[in-house]
């Protein structure tokens, strides 16, 4: 299996302490869910944990869209954009798992897809909205 675990790293801090608890919840249910999977948990508990995921992530995506319309982030139309399609990207991932179930080969792909789109995210359009959003 490919993927290991993301860390928690110090450099990913926006400053809004909210939304870095919130990406920090979102790389450990990243590895929560190739936890699952490679510990033999079974296809429930692995489906369960990436519902969750999945869920966490439509609700931190809701989160932040309310704090950018609260502070007139400029380029809201433009992050919200994004986040739907990322949005769409986790119920593939989702619907791929209920219906191929959960393989070596694909969790693997899941973890590190949602990985490396958090990390990117949050280097390339977090970083600036907080700041934004810091200067109000």
């Amino acid at each position: 299996m490919a993927y290991t675990h993301t860390a928690w790293d110090p450099n990913l801090e926006t400053g809004h302490v909210a939304v870095d608890n919130q990406h920090k919840q979102l790389i450990a249910s990243v590895n929560d869910l190739f936890d699952a999977y490679r510990s033999g948990k079974g296809r429930q508990e692995v489906e369960r944990t990436m519902d969750f995921l999945v869920a966490y992530t439509i609700k931190h995506f809701n989160d932040e869209e309310k704090l950018q319309e609260k502070y007139g982030y400029p380029h809201y139309l433009v992050h919200k954009q994004i986040h739907a399609e990322f949005r769409d990207v986790a119920q593939q991932l989702l619907n791929g798992l209920y219906q191929g179930g959960p393989t070596d080969e694909f969790i693997s792909h899941v973890c590190a897809t949602i990985s490396q789109w958090v990390v990117n995210h949050i280097k390339n359009d977090d970083f600036k909205m907080a700041a934004y959003v810091r200067s109000r």
